[in-house]
């Protein structure tokens, strides 16, 4: 460093005048945070960003996203049993269940963490690596968690790199590394005027209006009706969140409009059914098959990942 540079700052200025005193001086400021020079003059690498939050980190994240948690024993010692630890936690853990809050809109309440008793499972992906999180069994989520997602072997379900298993009175997720953190599913169709199909269809049948496949002024109007009665954008557009309440989950025993959209779409695809408005065990059986086929799970109910599927394939 140069003598003049060990000057104090008032010297400085009256020995160069204020505008170049002050800009060496926010140089050295900027010269602190910046890349420092390697041996032969050339910027050296700025350190690679954690993998891991801090404890104060994920709880901030966590807070904001509007989810909990809980320790059976109130405690947060990484090495403690009974404590919920954010010790050590992923940024990738982190983010996927925050991820899985947005997705659901479900209350979710983490019981464990990174802390290592008594999660004592050997591997590469494990609690005491940051790589997995329990979180409390919910009606919401676990139909979410179901209906976005695909089983494999035992209690075991996944959905892209994301691995659920349910266990007692929680579910352990697993954020395994070099895929999406979100939860995978199907989008729903998004319609406009213009648009023309089966999926016209269905919305048009589902809104009570004459069913004919082509998305005209007369849909257009029957949409901004539905968004205003349910307080949504009236924007006369179908998306994600007019369809959420536009279609119902049905089952066994409904009848109506709604049901006969649903058997519409079940005979488009293969399935030798009436359609009478009825959701009765032919109706349950055609679903079932539709969701085996497409990797669902199999319980005759038409639900949100059902529909979308109904909706975007074939």
């Amino acid at each position: 460093m140069s003598r003049t540079q060990l000057l104090p700052a008032r010297l400085l200025t009256l020995a160069i005048g204020t505008a170049t005193a002050a800009t060496l001086l926010l140089g050295t400021a900027a010269e602190a945070t910046s890349p420092t020079p390697g041996k032969h003059g050339t910027a050296a690498a700025r350190p690679a960003a954690s993998p891991y939050y801090t404890p104060s980190q994920a709880k901030a994240k966590l807070r904001r996203a509007g989810i909990a948690w809980r320790a059976s024993k109130g405690c947060e010692d990484k090495n403690r049993n009974g404590c919920t630890s954010f010790q050590g936690i992923r940024r990738t853990t982190v983010d996927g269940v925050i991820a899985l809050r947005r997705a659901s809109r479900c209350r979710i309440v983490i019981t464990g963490a990174a802390e290592i008793p008594p999660h004592t499972t050997k591997g590469a992906y494990t609690h005491g690596k940051g790589y997995k999180v329990d979180i409390a069994l919910g009606d919401c989520i676990n139909r979410y968690i179901v209906n976005h997602s695909r089983p494999t072997s035992g209690s075991k379900r996944v959905a892209g790199t994301v691995e659920y298993l349910r266990e007692g009175n929680h579910w352990d997720i697993t954020y395994r590394p070099g895929g999406s953190t979100t939860p995978v599913s199907r989008a729903w169709p998004t319609l406009r005027s213009g648009s023309r199909g089966h999926a016209v269809t269905t919305a048009q049948q589902l809104l009570g209006i004459k069913a004919d496949g082509r998305y005209g002024p007369a849909t257009a109007r029957a949409v901004k009706a539905f968004q205003r009665g349910h307080r949504l954008r009236a924007d006369g557009i179908l998306g994600p969140v007019t369809w959420q309440r536009l279609a119902p989950t049905l089952r066994s025993g409904a009848h109506g409009t709604p049901v006969k959209a649903v058997q519409t779409q079940l005979r488009r695809h293969g399935a030798r059914i009436a359609v009478d408005g009825a959701y009765g065990n032919a109706t349950a059986d055609a679903v079932r098959v539709f969701q085996r086929g497409h990797r669902l799970t199999a319980d005759g109910i038409t639900g949100p990942a059902t529909w979308q599927r109904l909706l975007t394939t074939g």
